[in-house]
């Protein structure tokens, strides 16, 4: 049994509810997914074996594998497979929005017999292989009763352990914030995992994760605090490092319906707080050196999804407070500009999830935007208290103004070009922001089949986002991780053990000899 141990908690095993890399990782080894990305971030078959698509790619043919079952022993066949998609499908603007992108352009799927599921889509659509890999095949026979009326039965469905599951393993308990505990599942269709099982212990104190660790309470520890980087490999463990997929941002309210401070979707505030962020000292100084400075939303690590030409602006004190002149908001007697009346001092929802290093962040750009005259007040919370605050009761944006926080982006840029767009307002979309004109390029790019066409729109989409400023992206960082020598086998990823495209991380793990 291999113990990890993470600072990335899953608030809910239903797949409609959840958020959160850790989450996607638990679903990813406990049901099956049409297909899969290689370590190497090709994609490939998992419960399909081989596919097929017509001329005009609207039509989609993919033969499963015979004689499949679920853990408790039902058969697994294309039913399930179509039943998953089109209930996604029926309710993408609902209780499944969520999962709407992976099933962008899907007119419906039909199982034409237990070992083969079509798919037909509304138009050509990019990246088919890859958005059906993101899509957790559920059991029919367990999910059905909940997808009636509304569906919103759906996302408040409580899915208890143990699932019932038709990945290499099954979820066999969990608690929320504390443990979720994986076993073999005997009925997986693939080849058998080295591991006898693995579990997820969840912490809220990095530091505490980092001594259970050392002390062997676990074997471990994704993501590494990097201030426990050297010592924990000066105590005799694994430490790996590599560049990924996370990026963090300060966050900038664009909703309309936040009045407490409309300055803050005056384009000339959110540049000049962007010239206020020292993207150099917060990598140097919170991060010791483990990130690269950050721009664009697609992370370097996307390959050439990145765009090279959004390249931030200069760190420059007097040319932000030049530019908070020129908006009309001048010092007060306290030093503190005041906006239409009211001080711009701003509250910056901070989630637990940032760790130490956020806070140290935090400490760098608040210190910064002072000498300007901006005042910044934490407000720590946890990761599933921090996204309601920010969506507020009725998915409008009401209250907040800034946050700290940050993405794990995925192998393909449509998850967080998705996130930017008005239909995930309430869902994915976590900053207010909504363009129109952004929203018709994301249509695009999706239907896109041209790899050179979509990336041209990718890129643009890209300059747009950083133009506008929802997110001021500080940095991405590296992946660093620990573990113990007793174990081996590890696959590489820019996304860590934590992988949620792709199972070789843990399936060739095993005791070192």
């Amino acid at each position: 049994m291999l113990r990890i141990g993470t600072t990335f908690t899953c608030n809910s095993i239903n797949p409609f509810a959840s958020t959160g890399t850790t989450c996607a990782m638990i679903f990813r080894y406990n049901y099956p997914f049409l297909a899969q990305y290689t370590g190497s971030g090709a994609v490939e078959g998992d419960l399909a074996t081989k596919w097929t698509a017509s001329a005009d790619k609207l039509t989609w043919t993919f033969d499963l594998r015979p004689g499949a079952k679920w853990s408790d022993g039902k058969p697994l066949t294309a039913a399930d497979v179509a039943f998953t998609i089109n209930t996604i499908v029926k309710y993408r603007k609902g209780p499944t929005a969520s999962e709407a992108s992976s099933v962008k352009n899907v007119k419906a799927a039909s199982a034409a017999s237990p070992e083969q599921v079509v798919i037909t889509y509304e138009k050509p659509t990019a990246n088919v292989l890859g958005r059906l890999a993101k899509v957790p095949v559920l059991p029919a026979h367990v999910w059905e009763k909940y997808a009636t009326g509304d569906g919103m039965q759906l996302k408040q469905a409580p899915n208890p352990a143990p699932l019932v599951t038709g990945g290499p393993f099954r979820l066999g308990k969990y608690s929320k914030d504390q443990i979720a505990l994986m076993e073999p599942n005997p009925n997986w269709y693939g080849d058998k995992p080295k591991l006898g099982g693995f579990g997820l212990q969840f912490f809220t104190s990095p530091d505490a994760m980092v001594n259970a660790l050392k002390t062997g309470q676990i074997d471990y520890a994704a993501p590494l605090p990097i201030t426990a980087a050297k010592p924990v490999e000066q105590a005799g463990f694994t430490v790996s490092r590599q560049p990924g997929f996370r990026f963090h941002d300060l966050i900038i309210n664009q909703s309309p319906h936040q009045k407490a401070h409309p300055e803050l979707r005056n384009a000339k505030v959110r540049e000049a707080f962007e010239h206020a962020v020292d993207r150099k000292r917060i990598i140097e100084v919170a991060y010791l050196g483990y990130g690269t400075p950050g721009s664009s939303i697609v992370p370097p690590a996307s390959g050439d999804w990145y765009n090279p030409s959004v390249k931030p602006v200069d760190f420059d004190l007097t040319r932000a407070a030049a530019l908070l002149d020129e908006a009309g908001y001048r010092p007060g007697p306290d030093g503190i500009r005041v906006a239409d009346g009211k001080p711009m001092s701003y509250e910056v929802i901070i989630p637990d999830v940032e760790g130490g290093e956020g806070e140290r962040a935090l400490q760098i750009v608040s210190e910064d935007l002072k000498k300007i005259g901006v005042q910044l007040k934490p407000r720590p919370a946890d990761n599933a208290t921090a996204f309601d605050q920010l969506t507020g009761p009725d998915k409008k944006y009401e209250q907040f103004t800034l946050s700290q926080w940050g993405w794990i982006a995925q192998r393909d840029p449509d998850f967080l070009l998705n996130g930017m767009t008005c239909e995930q307002w309430g869902s994915w979309n976590d900053s207010g922001y909504c363009d129109k004109a952004y929203d018709e390029l994301y249509d695009q790019q999706a239907s896109a089949v041209d790899d050179k066409e979509r990336k041209e729109l990718v890129w643009r989409m890209q300059q747009m986002v950083y133009d506008a400023r929802p997110y001021i992206v500080t940095h991405y960082d590296d992946v660093v991780e620990g573990h113990a020598k007793k174990w081996t086998g590890f696959g590489d990823s820019p996304l860590g053990i934590l992988d949620s495209q792709s199972r070789y991380g843990l399936m060739s793990a095993t005791a070192a000899s």
